[in-house]
Parts: structure tokens; C-alpha cells; sequence
């Protein structure tokens, strides 16, 4: 957009939140153009959260047709939408949520989209994709100085991925300052300080692509490796594991596993075998908890308002303890 200032309308409207993050970043979110990648269960929640935070307008882009699986972990549909395409149904309680966001879809597959096609948007998010997608889609991005984050959940456990590149923010800290001395005393005063910063963000490229030769063992959160091991079951069978093949799928992710940790030269026992169970379905709470990690790095990233993440969060699937992480390029 050209013209970034809030109308009356949207002043009022978006009241709450300016007096949360202030005018100029909501005057940056009103000028970002999103696109958010398959508008699932996962999806839905970030499509929730990014259109209340008031953006210009949201792309959703998804191939798929709704089922009567998808209708109860989705609540941007209904029963009425069965057989139709995903991305075209969810439009009418979406535009609802925020009726000043622009809202378009996309129905056509992404993998036929090529990389200057993601050119027109501020910040690209992603969920329900493969490895080899993540890292087409984070190539393009970068190309075109995209911010670019994409996460999942299976079952129990969830993770967020972000490449925000060079990544320019500033915190608003407050101050105590001395006031002059009084007769019984001196007085303490307060003052706001905006405080800049820069976060370099490494290419995805480098994360996740695995070794050819096994690395020397780094101090990581294990659940950096299931997430590893879920984008390679994904990557195998261009599908998740599903709970009507579950013994077939807990053999294939034991297998998967057991490479998974041999590349990054770690002791498979780090990690319970128990955990292959929680792994199945998309289950709702999840995507609200994944999903409101990814909408707030969107806000963050697109007002360059407060630290983001840098540049992993994972979802504990015992105690849904979540940990931010940063994972640098592997050979550093």
C-alpha cells in the first residue's frame, strides 16, 4: 500500500492493540500483505490471529478439499463446505473475524508456483509442508527479501521455523532515572528508551539439510530432531503419520529416528521411543498453542516491534513446555 495511515475507522477499531504496540507498528501491519500457505487446523489459527492484528490483506493459498475430518479441527468451516476447496470456504468466517482485511485465495498447488511469485508479499507463513518445499520456498524468499516462517504440529508436538534474514527491531525499555533531592529525601522518575537491534538469521538451507557425514554431537534440544525426523517421514511418504496404519508408521519413524540421530552423532536413547505415540493427528489445542507462536512472530516481524524468536520454537509433547532455540547453519 502507499498510503499507511490508519483511517478513523481503523483507529478505532484497532484501538486496544495501538495502545499495546503503538502507532507506528500498527501502521506497518496495516501495510503488510500475507501469505499463508494451506488454511488447516494449524492454519485457521494463524488466519485467525493475523486478521484481528489488523494486516492490508491475506493470501490463503491451499489445493485441498474439505472432508468431514477437516471440518471438526477447523473452525473457519462447516459441514455446508464438504467436497468444496478449502482455501474458497473458509473465506466467509474469515472476512467476518476483520471485514478491513483484503482476502484472496489461491487454489492451485505450491508447488507450481515459482519464486518471483512471492515477490508481492511482506512475510510468507507456511504449515502442513515438506522439506524439499520449505527450502524452495525460504530460496525464493530470500531472493526477494521476503520474511519467510513456517511451522506444524503432529499431535502432541509442534515447532516454528523462521528465516526473517537481517532483521531490523527495537524495544521500547524503561528507565529509572534519579530526580533532584527533596528535603526528606530524593525521588526516583522513569523514562522510555527506544532501543534498536539487528538479528541475523541463517539460511534454512543450512538447518535443515542433513549432513553427508555424521557431525560432531552440539548441545540441542532433542525435539530439534523429531522435528527432523517428522519433515523426513513427511518428505518419504508425502503424508503424516496416520493412526489407522500406526504400528506400520511407529517402525517407519523408529527407522527414521535412528538415522536422524546418526547424522547429528547423538545417542538415540536421548529421546523415548514413547514420543512415536503422541505424534498422530492434528490435534486442535496444538494448533492454538503452534499457531499463536507463528501469528505473534508475524506481528513482531512485520512491526519490528520487540525480539522475535531466533529462530526455532518447539512444543514439549509431555509437559507442552515450549523452548525457544537457535540452531545456526550446521557446519558452524
Amino acid at each position: 500500500m502507499t498510503d499507511t495511515k490508519l483511517s478513523v475507522d481503523e483507529a478505532e477499531l484497532y484501538d486496544r492493540q495501538i495502545r499495546l504496540w503503538g502507532i507506528e507498528s500498527q501502521e506497518k501491519l496495516r501495510a503488510a500483505n500475507v501469505l499463508l500457505i494451506n488454511v488447516r487446523g494449524l492454519g485457521s489459527e494463524i488466519a485467525k490471529n493475523i486478521l484481528l492484528s489488523g494486516i492490508n490483506s491475506l493470501t490463503l493459498l491451499d489445493d485441498g478439499v474439505v472432508t468431514e475430518e477437516e471440518v471438526l479441527k477447523n473452525f473457519l468451516l462447516s459441514n455446508s463446505s464438504i467436497d468444496q476447496k478449502i482455501a474458497e470456504s473458509v473465506v466467509l468466517k474469515a472476512q467476518a473475524l476483520n471485514p478491513l482485511v483484503k482476502i484472496s485465495t489461491e487454489t492451485a498447488s505450491i508447488d507450481s508456483k515459482d519464486a518471483k511469485y512471492f515477490a508481492q508479499f511482506t512475510i510468507v507463513a507456511g504449515t502442513r509442508l515438506k522439506r524439499s518445499q520449505i527450502l524452495k520456498i525460504s530460496t525464493a524468499c530470500r531472493e526477494y527479501n521476503v520474511k519467510f516462517i513456517c511451522g506444524d504440529n503432529f499431535g502432541m508436538f509442534g515447532y516454528t521455523l523462521a528465516d526473517f534474514q537481517q532483521h531490523q527491531y527495537y524495544e521500547d525499555r524503561i528507565q529509572l532515572t534519579s530526580g533532584k533531592k527533596r528535603t526528606h529525601g530524593g525521588s526516583t522518575t522513569s523514562e522510555t528508551k527506544k532501543v534498536s537491534a539487528t538479528l541475523s538469521y541463517p539460511d534454512l538451507g543450512d538447518v535443515l539439510t542433513l549432513p553427508e557425514t555424521p557431525l560432531k554431537p552440539k548441545r540441542r534440544n532433542v525435539y530439534f530432531y523429531l522435528m527432523q525426523v517428522m519433515l523426513m517421514f513427511r518428505e518419504k511418504f508425502n503424508r503424516d503419520p496416520n493412526i489407522s496404519t500406526k504400528d506400520d508408521d511407529i517402525q517407519q519413524l523408529k527407522e527414521i529416528k535412528e538415522k536422524i540421530f546418526h547424522y547429528y552423532s547423538v545417542n538415540p536413547d536421548k529421546m523415548d521411543d514413547k514420543v512415536l505415540n503422541l505424534l498422530f493427528g492434528e490435534v486442535v489445542p496444538i494448533c492454538s498453542i503452534i499457531g499463536g507462536v507463528i501469528a505473534q512472530e508475524i506481528i513482531k516481524a512485520v512491526s519490528g516491534k520487540e525480539v522475535p524468536i531466533h529462530n526455532v520454537f518447539l512444543l514439549d509433547p509431555f509437559t507442552y513446555a515450549g523452548r525457544e532455540e537457535r540452531i545456526e547453519a550446521m557446519n558452524l
